[in-house]
């Protein structure tokens, strides 16, 4: 399987890239405004945006119609996915995030993603063999189906990892993104963990979060802006 994606370059040469991963039901542009607000679009910033669009999996959001999914999986059912439509889906983000790595070093690579898309993400970079620079999470979320534990990449062993969570989301609730950093923070793994009371945007992509985003970035990617 090889993704569509859309990508927004700087003026120059990147120096890093951020891939951005949709939640269920979105489309590749709906993070656009989350890369835009936190101020990584700007000319001068020397960062690449690469936004995937996930392919259609059926049952949908609603009444079984076919939705944008990154794995087969129904909306109040988190816990649960389909595993083959997963790694499938793995198969084609680790392509693609060697593909940039050729770019910048996989060093300068942050993959990013909101609900879903945070499963997604989380799931793609512990298990990635190269080291990546960070990994950003909004609203995460893991499955069941896949023994994360053990198949993690030790390449990733101390991957920074910024997480995110509405207080009020009801798709994805406080207690689901708890267990997310609980989890991690058993594998001490480095951990940035934020909530922002979001009401009433309940499960809106990073809300609130702009200027942490962009701290966290400025952290692990220091070169963004100019050459070192």
């Amino acid at each position: 399987m090889e993704l569509e994606v859309e990508v927004v370059d700087p003026p120059g040469r990147p120096y890093a890239t951020v891939i951005w991963l949709h939640g269920m039901g979105q489309d590749s542009g709906a993070l656009v405004p989350v890369a835009e607000q936190s101020g990584l679009t700007s000319p001068d910033a020397g960062v690449r945006h690469v936004f995937p669009r996930a392919p259609r999996q059926s049952p949908g959001l609603a009444g079984g119609v076919p939705a944008r999914a990154w794995f087969r999986q129904r909306v109040f059912a988190l816990k649960h996915a389909d595993l083959p439509t997963l790694l499938a889906t793995e198969r084609a983000l680790h392509e693609l995030l060697l593909a940039e790595s050729a770019l910048t070093g996989s060093k300068r690579v942050l993959l990013a993603g909101f609900s879903q898309g945070a499963s997604m993400a989380l799931i793609t970079a512990l298990r990635h063999p190269e080291r990546l620079g960070g990994l950003i999470l909004y609203d995460a979320f893991l499955t069941g189906e896949l023994p994360l534990a053990d198949t993690r990449s030790p390449a990733n062993a101390d991957l920074p990892v910024w997480i995110g969570q509405g207080r009020f989301d009801w798709i994805v609730p406080l207690a689901v993104g708890e267990s997310v950093r609980d989890l991690l923070n058993s594998w001490e793994q480095p951990l940035s963990w934020h909530v922002y009371y979001d009401y009433p945007n309940n499960h809106e992509p990073f809300s609130g979060a702009a200027a942490d985003l962009r701290a966290f970035f400025d952290e692990v990617a220091p070169g963004a802006g100019g050459p070192e």
